[in-house]
């Protein structure tokens, strides 16, 4: 009865023994178990940081990727506004040398349109001085010839009174030396005395 109790005890403390294995060894399973799901969450949330920083990484480099792009943009940008600012302020340069050269061209025919006016008015005054002259001239010979006109007729007319005074005295003359004087010399004494006076009025002249 002893022997049975004490095999039943040792197997009892043999169960218990086999329990408390069995336990340590699930406990073992469960703290591996246990150790491998944190080992798989700290694997798995290693990956999930590398991929954040990757994705990061990523992020960084298409923002620095789309800076670069954005900076070339404005780049091409700015360079095109230059080209363009370049040609329209060429073309404002092409037109203000253009209209420069419109006024001096504007300019130059103003003075040569001057020139050809004053060159004109001196041609014209020329002419008209010349006109003038000839006019004076022509008033110059004709009153010159008038006052010739009228010397030749005042001339005439006291030539003609002298004559008419001689013929009147050679007559008185004549008559009183009719019976003294020869029929022959008359004509020469007549001729004579012609001359005498026409002497006479010359030096009177």
């Amino acid at each position: 009865m002893a022997k049975k109790r004490a095999k039943e005890d040792l197997q009892r403390i043999n169960e218990e023994k086999q329990k408390l294995k069995d336990f340590e060894i699930q406990k073992q399973k469960e703290d591996s178990h246990k150790l491998q799901e944190e080992e798989y969450k700290l694997k798995y949330e290693e990956q999930k940081l590398k991929e954040a920083e990757q994705k990061i990484q990523d992020l960084e480099t298409q923002r620095l990727r789309e800076n670069e792009i954005q900076i070339l943009r404005e780049e091409e940008e700015l360079r095109a506004k230059r080209e363009s600012f370049k040609l329209k302020e060429e073309e404002e340069i092409a037109e203000l040398k253009e209209l420069r050269l419109k006024e001096q061209l504007h300019r130059k025919n103003e003075e040569e349109l001057k020139l050809k006016e004053e060159e004109q008015k001196l041609k014209d005054l020329e002419e008209q001085k010349l006109i003038e002259a000839r006019i004076v001239e022509e008033n110059r010979i004709k009153d010159e010839n008038q006052r010739i006109r009228d010397w030749e007729r005042k001339f005439d007319e006291d030539q003609l009174k002298k004559e008419e005074e001689l013929i009147r005295k050679f007559n008185n003359q004549n008559i009183k030396e009719k019976n003294t004087i020869k029929q022959d010399e008359e004509p020469k004494k007549i001729i004579d005395n012609l001359q005498d006076e026409n002497e006479k009025l010359k030096n009177e002249e």
